[in-house]
């Protein structure tokens, strides 16, 4: 099959009609959903609710009809870094806003943690020794 100058979507629909098998045949033998078969061969990826999802649809179906998904998963990846992601899926805009906020400063980690470790010991200490006397 030549690939070259095609999308991925246009390599998995011509794989899938060469093989001849509708898209419910593929449903039953890969159980992925017409909906999802129907956008990976549309290169509709920005409704995938992450980049694990998409990247699990396309090997399994890739793999199904005997393609390369490593290879299909690159060129979405190439796409991707080429447009310089700044208008693509949902999922890669919420990655970056998730980078943003990983969590407190390292300082903050780093000193407040152990300040309420100690304090919850010393206040254990305490009440111990209140119990006591």
């Amino acid at each position: 099959m030549i690939t070259e100058g095609k999308t991925i979507g246009e390599i998995l629909r011509a794989a899938r009609e060469e093989r001849k098998l509708s898209v419910e045949q593929v449903n039953r033998e890969t159980k992925i959903s017409p909906q999802t078969i129907t956008a990976l061969e549309a290169d509709d990826f920005e409704g995938f609710p992450s980049e694990t999802y998409l990247k699990g649809f396309l090997r399994t179906y890739a793999d199904f009809l005997g393609l390369d998904g490593g290879k299909l998963w690159a060129m979405i990846r190439a796409r991707s870094s080429a447009t310089g992601g700044g208008s693509g899926p949902p999922w890669e805009i919420e990655q970056s806003v998730r980078e943003e906020k990983l969590g407190p400063p390292r300082v903050v980690r780093r000193l407040v943690v152990p300040l309420m470790v100690v304090a919850i010991l010393v206040l254990t200490f305490l009440l111990l020794c209140e119990r006591r006397g």
